[in-house]
C-alpha cells in the first residue's frame, strides 16, 4: 500500500490503523479488527437466579449492572457501553440484599458468579438469591391519643376501617419496611379527612429476625377536631376575595377535611381565570378553629393564541383565538376562534359563564358557522349551540346541550358529476355526553376513558328530521412496562329514524380515518357509491371513483402496541396496531357486511409542538369499492390497499 511517496512503507500495525481512520473520516477502530485482547471485559448480559417473589425486571432496576439490550449488540462497532467493574458487582449484591430486606427477608442471600462467554472480553454476570422465610406480622396495635369520644369516633369510622382493611400492614402479612411511609400516609388522610387537622401518626415495629416475627404499633396523636374560621385570599387579582372563596366551595364553620381543601384547589386551578392556586394553613395554635389562606396567580386577562397541524387527508390546519378572560368584571369568558383546514372552516364564538348554581357547573353559548367538504357532500351550517356541563370530579363530567343549526347540504348525483342535488333543513336537537377517565401517569396514559353520547332530534318541532343517535366509545390503556403500554379502544353507535337514505349525509355515522380503522382514509369504511365523469349513460368506462355515503349503525375496535424508545431520541416511540369494523346502512347485518380489518403501524414522537404520528394501514380484506373495482373492471393500483396517516396533534 503506498501514500503520497511509493518510497514509504508502513509497516507498523498501529500506525496503519491510525491513517486508515484519517482517511476514512475516523471510523471506529473496531471495524478494522481491533485486537480481542485489546477490549476490556464487558457485560454481555445479566441473569437473575433464585428469585421467586420478585420479577427478573423488579430487580435488575435496582443495580447497577447492566448486560447489552438488543439494540446495543447490533452496535458491533461500539462494543465498550457495558465495562465490567466488579466493585459495582459486588456493591450490587449489596443493592439487592437491601430491596429483599425493605421487603420483609431480613434473612435473604445474595452471591455472584461471573461466567465467560465464548469470545473472552463477554462476561455473563448471574446473581443467585436465596430468598429464604420472610418475616410476617404477629402482632398490629393502635394506640390514640385524644378525647374517649373521639377515639370511639376513628374506631367506628367506615373510612378508617376500611383503611385497616387495605393497609399493607395486617396481621399475617409480610413485613415489608419500605411500606412505612405509605401506611403513615394512608393512616393520616383518614384523620385529617375526619376533621383533625393537626392529627400525628406514627409508626414503631419491634422485629424477631429469629422468629421471624413483627410486632407492629401505629400511634396517632388526634389532637382536637377543627372548624374552618376564616379564608384569606392572597396574591393580585382582578376579582373579589368573596368570589375566590366561593368558587373554592369552602364555608366558614365547616369541618376541616384535607380531601376538601384538595377539591378547593382543584375547583379554583380548573377557573379560565386562575393559572396558579394554594390552600394552606398559616402557623396559629392547635386549636379547634382554623383559618385557611389561599394564594392565586391569574392568567393574562386577553390572550391571542395560534397553532398550526398537520394530516394526511386535511393536509394543512390552522387556528387563531382570541379569549378575554374576565368579561365585565364577573370572571365570564368570551372567545372568537377561527379553524381552517382543506376539509373544514368555521368561525365560532364562546361566551362562558363560570358559575350556574356551584363552582362544579358553567354555561355555554357558542354560535357558529362551519363550512364541510367531504369526499361526498358539501355543507354550509350556522346556528349556535347551548351547554350546560357539571363536571362532578377530575374524573368525570357531564354535558346536556340545545343545538339548532340550518344547514345547506350538496352533493354530486350517482349517475353524474354535474349538476349536484342540494337539500335544506333544520337540526333542533337535545344532546347528552358524558366524559370519565381515570387519572394518568406521569410516564404515560393508563386507565380508562369512557364516552357516551345520546342525541335526540325533533326538539321544540323546529327540525325537518326526526331521528335518535347513541354511541359510546371505550378506551383502555394498559403499561405492560415502563415503555410499553397496549391501547384498546371499542366504539359503536346507532341511529334509530324512518330511513337512513332520508337522513342528509351530514348526520349520518362514517367509520375511516387517523383515529378511527386506519386501514381506511377519512370516512372511507363502509357503503359507497360511485361518481362518473361525464352525464352520459353510467358504464365502467366513465366510472370516476367512489364516494361515502354513510350508515346509521356502526361498530369498530382498536388494538395498538406502543413502545417508547427513549434511548435514541427522547419522546420517540414506535407502535403496531389492528384495526376492525364495519358500517351498515340500517341495521347490523353480517350477511351483506362483515368485519373489515387493517393492520399496519408506524413512528410516534412527543414533539414540543405535539405529538407527531406517521402511520401505514393496509386494508387486510377489502370489498371491491374499496379497491376502485367497477363492474369487474379495476380502476385503482397497489395503493388503493394503502392509507397513510401523517398528523401532528391528539390520536388515540
Amino acid at each position: 500500500m503506498r501514500f503520497l511517496n511509493s518510497n514509504l512503507s508502513i509497516k507498523n500495525y498501529a500506525v496503519k490503523t491510525v491513517l486508515v481512520a484519517v482517511l476514512f473520516g475516523s471510523l471506529p477502530l473496531a471495524l478494522f479488527g481491533q485486537s480481542q485482547k485489546e477490549k476490556a471485559s464487558q457485560i454481555w448480559s445479566v441473569k437473575i437466579k433464585g428469585n421467586k417473589t420478585f420479577s427478573d425486571g423488579e430487580i435488575k432496576d435496582q443495580i447497577f449492572s447492566e448486560g447489552y439490550s438488543f439494540m446495543d449488540k447490533l452496535k458491533f462497532w461500539n462494543r465498550s457501553a457495558h465495562k465490567l467493574d466488579k466493585i459495582e458487582v459486588k456493591k450490587d449484591v449489596i443493592r439487592i440484599r437491601n430491596f429483599y430486606n425493605d421487603r420483609g427477608f431480613a434473612n435473604a442471600d445474595v452471591h455472584y458468579q461471573i461466567e465467560e462467554k465464548k469470545k473472552e472480553w463477554k462476561k455473563k454476570v448471574i446473581f443467585i438469591i436465596t430468598e429464604k422465610a420472610p418475616v410476617r406480622i404477629k402482632k398490629l396495635t393502635f394506640d390514640f391519643t385524644g378525647k374517649d369520644e373521639d377515639r370511639k369516633a376513628v374506631r367506628e369510622n367506615s373510612d378508617f376501617k376500611k383503611a385497616k382493611r387495605k393497609s399493607a400492614f395486617q396481621v399475617g402479612k409480610r413485613y415489608a419496611p419500605f411500606k412505612k411511609a405509605e401506611v403513615v400516609g394512608n393512616y393520616t388522610e383518614v384523620l385529617k379527612n375526619m376533621g383533625f387537622a393537626y392529627a400525628d401518626v406514627s409508626l414503631k415495629a419491634k422485629v424477631d429476625t429469629a422468629r421471624l416475627a413483627a410486632d407492629i404499633t401505629i400511634d396517632a396523636d388526634l389532637g382536637p377536631i377543627a372548624y374552618i374560621d376564616s379564608i384569606s385570599v392572597k396574591g393580585d387579582s382582578t376579582v373579589t376575595d368573596r368570589y375566590v372563596i366561593r368558587e373554592s366551595g369552602l364555608k366558614k364553620g365547616g369541618k376541616y377535611s384535607l380531601t376538601s381543601l384538595r377539591e378547593a384547589q382543584w375547583q379554583i386551578y380548573n377557573h379560565h381565570l386562575f393559572q396558579f392556586v394554594t390552600i394552606d394553613i398559616p402557623e396559629q395554635p392547635e386549636d379547634s378553629t382554623l383559618d385557611l389562606a389561599i394564594h392565586v396567580r391569574e392568567n393574562a386577562l386577553r390572550t391571542v393564541e395560534a397553532s398550526v397541524g398537520f394530516g394526511t387527508r386535511d393536509l394543512l390546519r390552522g387556528q387563531v383565538g382570541w379569549t378575554h378572560r374576565n368579561v365585565f368584571g364577573l370572571a365570564h369568558k368570551f372567545s372568537v376562534t377561527g379553524r381552517a383546514s382543506f376539509i373544514t372552516q368555521s368561525l365560532s364564538f364562546d361566551y362562558l359563564f363560570p358559575y350556574v348554581f356551584n363552582p362544579k357547573s358553567s354555561f355555554v353559548v357558542s354560535p357558529l358557522i362551519v363550512h364541510l367538504l367531504e369526499p361526498g357532500y358539501e355543507l354550509l351550517s350556522y346556528g349556535i349551540t347551548n351547554s350546560f356541563i357539571y363536571r362532578y370530579s377530575r374524573s368525570l363530567t357531564g354535558t346536556v346541550s340545545y343545538k339548532y343549526t340550518r344547514n345547506d347540504e350538496r352533493s354530486p348525483q350517482s349517475g353524474v358529476q354535474l349538476p349536484d342535488t342540494s337539500q335544506n333543513y333544520n337540526i333542533s336537537s337535545l344532546q347528552f355526553s358524558g366524559y370519565y377517565n381515570q387519572e394518568f401517569e406521569s410516564r404515560g396514559r393508563k386507565g380508562w376513558m369512557v364516552q357516551p353520547f345520546i342525541e335526540l332530534s325533533g326538539f321544540l318541532g323546529k327540525a325537518t328530521y326526526k331521528y335518535q343517535k347513541i354511541s359510546l366509545d371505550v378506551r383502555r390503556y394498559t403499561p405492560l412496562s415502563n415503555t410499553t403500554t397496549l391501547v384498546t379502544r371499542v366504539q359503536g353507535g346507532r341511529i334509530f329514524s324512518a330511513g337512513v337514505d332520508s337522513l342528509p349525509h351530514d348526520i349520518r355515522d362514517y367509520l375511516g380515518g387517523t383515529s378511527s380503522v386506519r386501514g381506511w382514509y377519512r370516512h372511507q369504511l363502509g357503503p359507497k357509491r360511485p361518481l362518473f365523469k361525464s352525464s352520459s349513460t353510467p358504464d365502467s368506462t366513465a366510472f370516476s371513483r367512489y364516494v361515502p355515503t354513510g350508515g346509521r349503525t356502526f361498530f369498530a375496535f382498536n388494538l395498538e402496541i406502543r413502545q417508547g424508545i427513549d434511548k435514541f431520541i427522547n419522546g420517540f416511540g414506535v407502535a403496531a396496531f389492528l384495526d376492525g369494523g364495519q358500517l351498515w346502512r340500517r341495521g347490523v347485518d353480517f350477511s351483506k357486511r362483515s368485519l373489515q380489518f387493517g393492520a399496519g403501524g408506524g413512528l410516534r414522537y412527543s414533539s414540543p409542538i405535539g405529538n407527531v404520528r406517521l402511520y401505514i394501514g393496509y386494508k387486510l380484506n377489502p370489498t371491491d369499492q374499496d379497491l376502485n373495482i367497477y363492474r369487474g373492471r379495476n380502476h385503482g393500483n397497489f395503493w388503493d390497499r394503502i392509507a397513510i396517516h401523517l398528523s401532528l396533534g391528539r390520536s388515540l
